[in-house]
C-alpha cells in the first residue's frame, strides 16, 4: 500500500486573496497531483486505486488509470456528487465502484444522479484517536450546545428553538463558522466558540448537557431538489465522545439508534424544544442513554470498522471483475 496526500497538492485556504490565487494555479496543481499518482502507479503496480472524494481528480485521468487494468474506487463522503462542481460530478460516473457514506445513494445512483456505474454504501464513522472518550464529562458548562457550520437551515432551526423553548434561562453555546456573524438573531446570553477542529471539538461538545445534532436536509442543486443527509459524522462522533444528544429524525438514524433508550430524535424546532425541556432535568436518564449510545457505537461505528467494510466491497469488486474476465475468455 502507498498513498498520495491530496491536500499537499490542492491546499485549502480561508482568506479571500489566497483563495483567488488558488483558483488561478489550480490547473497546474491538478497536473502535479496526477503526475504524483502516476509515479506511484508505475512504482507499485497496484490492483486498486482508491480516491477519497477526489476534488481535482478528473474523469480523463480515471479513464487512463482504468486502461492500466487498475480497479478505480471512489469513497464519497458527501450528500450529493453534483454539489462540488462539474469536474467532480463528471468523474464520479467513471469510477469502477463508488462507495458512498450516504444510505440513499445506491438506490438513486441512476435515477437521481444519472450514473450507470456501481454504487454501494458504507456509513460514516468516528476516529478513535480524535473523538473517543471512555467516560462522560463530569462538570457540564452549558445546558445545550450545537457544533456545526452556520447555514440558513440551521439558523432557522435555532431561531425556532429559541422561541419555542424560551431559552433566556438556558445556557446555550454555538460552535462553528458563521454563527458569530449572525448573533444578533439569537438571545443575547448565547455564547459562541467559533470553529473547532480535532480533539478540541470533542472537548467542547462534551461540556453540554444536551448536544443538538442536525443534518443538512434541504438540498437543491441547479434548481432541482435532491435527497438530503440522513446522518453526518457527528451522528457517530457524539456517541463515541460519550455525549447525550438529540438527533434530527431520519429513517437511517432511526435504524441505527433506539430512540427510547439511546438517542432521542426530533422532526422540527418545536419538538426539539420539547425534548430539550423534557431531558434537561433528568440527569440520570441522560446519563443512561449516553452510555447506551456509546456502547452501541464503540467500536462498531469506528473508522477502522468502516474501513474493513470498504475493503470487503473492494475485494468483491475485484472478484467480480476477475469472474467477468474469465467469462469473456
Amino acid at each position: 500500500m502507498d498513498e498520495v496526500g491530496e491536500d499537499h497538492f490542492l491546499p485549502l485556504y480561508r482568506s479571500k486573496p489566497l483563495r483567488a490565487l488558488n483558483r488561478l494555479v489550480k490547473p497546474w496543481q491538478i497536473k502535479d497531483l496526477e503526475r504524483e499518482i502516476t509515479t506511484k502507479l508505475d512504482a507499485l503496480k497496484p490492483d486498486v486505486l482508491i480516491i477519497y472524494k477526489g476534488n481535482g481528480v478528473r474523469s480523463d485521468f480515471i479513464e487512463k488509470v482504468k486502461k492500466r487494468g487498475v480497479l478505480t474506487v471512489n469513497v464519497f463522503p458527501d450528500y450529493s456528487p453534483h454539489a462540488y462542481g462539474r469536474a467532480l460530478a463528471s468523474a464520479m460516473g467513471v469510477y469502477d465502484l463508488v462507495i458512498s457514506t450516504k444510505p440513499f445513494h445506491p438506490a438513486g445512483w441512476q435515477s437521481v444522479y444519472g450514473y450507470s456505474n456501481r454504487c454501494e454504501f458504507v456509513p460514516h464513522g468516528y476516529d478513535p484517536d480524535v473523538h473517543f472518550w471512555p467516560t462522560p464529562y463530569q462538570a457540564p458548562e452549558f445546558d445545550v450546545v450545537l457544533a456545526a457550520s452556520w447555514r440558513a437551515e440551521y439558523h432557522e432551526l435555532m431561531q425556532g428553538f429559541a422561541n419555542a423553548a424560551n431559552t433566556q434561562g438556558l445556557t446555550v453555546g454555538l460552535a462553528g463558522n458563521g454563527w458569530e456573524e449572525h448573533r444578533s438573531a439569537f438571545p443575547a446570553n448565547w455564547q459562541y466558540a467559533g470553529p473547532l477542529y480535532g480533539r478540541a471539538y470533542g472537548d467542547w461538545v462534551r461540556k453540554g448537557r444536551i448536544v443538538i445534532a442536525p443534518v443538512h436536509s434541504r438540498v437543491v442543486i441547479d434548481g432541482v431538489r435532491q435527497p438530503g443527509d440522513e446522518d453526518t459524522t457527528r451522528t457517530y462522533e457524539l456517541a463515541s465522545a460519550f455525549c447525550f444528544f438529540l438527533h434530527r429524525r431520519t429513517p437511517y438514524a432511526s435504524r441505527i439508534y433506539d430512540q427510547a433508550t439511546e438517542v432521542a430524535m426530533w422532526d422540527d424546532a418545536d419538538e426539539l424544544a420539547r425534548k430539550v425541556l423534557h431531558y434537561l432535568p433528568r440527569d440520570s436518564e441522560r446519563a443512561e442513554m449516553a452510555a447506551a449510545a456509546h456502547a452501541r457505537a464503540v467500536p462498531a461505528y469506528s473508522i477502522p470498522a468502516r474501513a474493513s467494510e470498504v475493503l470487503e466491497k473492494v475485494r468483491d469488486a475485484l472478484a467480480r471483475r476477475s469472474l467477468e474476465g474469465a467469462c469473456t475468455l
